[in-house]
């Protein structure tokens, strides 16, 4: 399938689009969050030393959002009063050298209601990629708390997004200018500024966070949670990915099949597709729950009224 130079523009635009969202502001001082780079070997080592699989965290009430990981407000107890609690983890930077620098993940969770009817963890990924899930739990909390009757509700911020080593690209105001432009270019001119735009964006990511770069992907997002299985004490991963965390839970899966227990793959990404084909299937899946819910109302009459 041909496509315009302005569709691939669009299409490269709204793969970097997310990460300057999630990641354009310092995430924090937390200790070893300042890491160093190193050689990516392709068959990198399954987990990190012996200490980092045996650490204890320390989980505290949680603080308010940083910028990085979206603002906001802390996050108040679920509707029974449990409270969501924080910590972070020591994870390798390059897992080839495990022994190497460590960089810290931002963790949060919410205890299962019954200690002795645990069955153990069930780690969110909410997608993007890019997405803090440190923020995004608590906002869905409700719509889980039911899980807990078996499982601690635990999700984190991915390597290189808000408190866990977040990657920095531009500033504030660069980030501003760039959201100002057309993201669907129509003309040669507005093609021109927008691949300009992002090939600006992305030497900034590479000047501003090039030791973090090479080291933040999904492979790697994967590693690191098999080291949060461990660290949490749970023979299997119990997951709950959604869009791209359907990705990410593939890659685990495929890396640490012995480890996988039961999973949740919702809104399954392809990852097969190139990012114009993802595109389109994301706005049929739209287009085909806008016309179900349009039926669902008809169907309804009188007891479907919208709002105005």
């Amino acid at each position: 399938m041909r496509t315009s130079p302005a569709l691939r523009a669009a299409a490269l635009a709204a793969v970097t689009v997310l990460l300057p969202i999630t990641a354009c502001s310092s995430g924090g001082t937390e200790e070893g969050a300042g890491p160093r780079s190193s050689p990516l070997a392709a068959n990198a080592a399954a987990t990190g030393p012996d200490d980092l699989a045996s650490q204890q965290l320390t989980w505290k009430p949680c603080p308010a959002p940083v910028p990085a990981q979206g603002g906001g407000k802390a996050p108040t107890p679920l509707p029974g009063g449990t409270p969501w609690e924080c910590s972070f983890m020591r994870a390798p930077l390059d897992y080839a050298n495990p022994d190497g620098q460590t960089i810290q993940l931002a963790l949060i969770r919410a205890r299962a209601e019954n200690k002795d009817k645990r069955i153990g963890s069930l780690i969110f990924n909410f997608g993007g990629p890019g997405a803090s899930g440190v923020a995004t739990l608590p906002a869905f909390g409700k719509d889980y708390d039911k899980l807990r009757a078996g499982y601690d509700l635990v999700s984190f911020d991915p390597r290189g997004v808000g408190r866990s080593a977040g990657v920095r690209c531009e500033s504030d105001k660069q980030l501003d200018a760039r959201y100002e432009l057309d993201g669907t270019p129509d003309t040669p001119a507005e093609v021109k500024t927008l691949v300009e735009s992002t090939r600006t964006f992305a030497d900034a990511c590479e000047r501003n966070s090039g030791t973090q770069l090479p080291h933040v992907g999904t492979t790697e997002a994967a590693r690191d949670m098999d080291l949060m299985r461990q660290v949490l004490g749970d023979k299997k991963l119990y997951y709950f990915g959604i869009s791209y965390g359907t990705e990410l839970g593939g890659v685990y899966a495929h890396l640490f099949p012995k480890n996988v227990g039961r999973s949740v793959l919702d809104a399954v990404v392809d990852p097969t597709q190139n990012s114009e084909q993802s595109s389109l299937g994301q706005a049929k899946g739209f287009q085909l729950a806008l016309d179900n819910f349009a039926q669902d109302c008809v169907d309804r009459g009188d007891n479907c009224k919208l709002a105005g």
